[in-house]
């Protein structure tokens, strides 16, 4: 044979143990499917969390194709769709918003102890919130704006202890607002639903944002949202309110940039003491029945003003 022949038959032996050692490290990385312990996987794994993920799963409709891979104990290795774990082998984020799926939101979501956001908006859920959310203490984030719920809210969301972020926004939820001390909650956004009865006049002290337009509330407004320093907007238009614009609003609302009671059925007069709300930028009052004079003091102020 040919020195060519010879020097490329040495080339394929000294490439044996090259492949060899190659085939070992696949096989630590990448191990036999029965039994075989991945020497880098050092997540455990978490069947309370993978039970009650599956338990949700089961609730929903069209999760074919999305939730497939939710199988075993392990929801935190190679996380699975719409799972984020931030403590370890807890499941700390389920975020699936707009996947299309209709079904109902089981209470086994109780069970993902260590939940910190929950986002399936955007979705065709109907039904309404289980009143197991309560239980998670650590959850900051619920998001179930644009779906189908219809069902009341429970009276227990507003005892969730952590809870900070909280929509429901265009839903068809009916009955009304849960009273309570919503101890962390900064950002509510209950807007577009069929809600009825009072706005409360409890919320948390350090309370920024309040979005209750488009429902069937009635009632007074309360005077006493102006002793929440912190509001920054607070929407109320496209309700049944009645009454008057609180006269006494002004410099209490330290914080406040948007004030919205438009279309609604209040009366009286546009207070003057607005005026002296240090960072009003938008008071949006028309379709009501007020009457009297702007005051001059508001006409003066720089901010988009719509009372026509």
């Amino acid at each position: 044979s040919s020195p060519r022949v010879h020097k490329e038959e040495a080339s394929v032996v000294s490439m044996v143990p090259r492949l060899a050692l190659v085939m070992a490290c696949l096989c630590l990385v990448h191990p036999a499917a029965h039994g075989a312990v991945d020497l880098y996987d050092h997540t455990p794994p978490n069947p309370r969390d993978a039970t009650a993920l599956r338990q949700v799963r089961a609730a929903l409709v069209n999760t074919q194709g999305t939730l497939d891979g939710w199988e075993g104990d392990s929801p935190c290795f190679a996380p699975w769709v719409g799972v984020r774990c931030e403590r370890g082998n807890d499941v700390t984020h389920l975020e699936l918003p707009g996947r299309n799926f209709a079904g109902v939101l089981a209470a086994a979501v109780g069970d993902i102890v260590e939940l910190i956001v929950l986002d399936l908006s955007q979705n065709f859920i109907t039904g309404g919130l289980p009143g197991s959310l309560q239980t998670l203490t650590n959850l900051k984030t619920l998001n179930m704006a644009n779906n189908a719920l219809t069902k009341p809210l429970p009276q227990s969301i507003a005892s969730a202890p952590s809870l900070s972020r909280f929509s429901v926004a265009s839903n068809k939820i009916e009955g009304p607002i849960p009273v309570g001390d919503w101890p962390s909650l900064k950002n509510l956004d209950i807007s577009n639903n069929r809600l009825t009865g009072p706005i409360p006049n409890r919320w948390p002290v350090d309370v920024r944002t309040l979005i209750l337009h488009t429902n069937c509330l009635s009632g007074n407004i309360p005077g006493d949202l102006s002793k929440y320093a912190s509001l920054r907007t607070l929407k109320l238009q496209s309700n049944t309110l009645d009454g008057t614009i609180p006269q006494l609003w002004g410099k209490e609302f330290e914080e406040l940039l948007v004030l919205d009671v438009s279309r609604n059925l209040l009366f009286g007069e546009i207070p003057s003491a607005l005026a002296q709300a240090p960072k009003l930028k938008q008071l949006i009052v028309h379709n009501n029945q007020l009457t009297g004079e702007t005051p001059a003091g508001i006409l003066n102020k720089n901010l988009t003003l719509t009372f026509v």
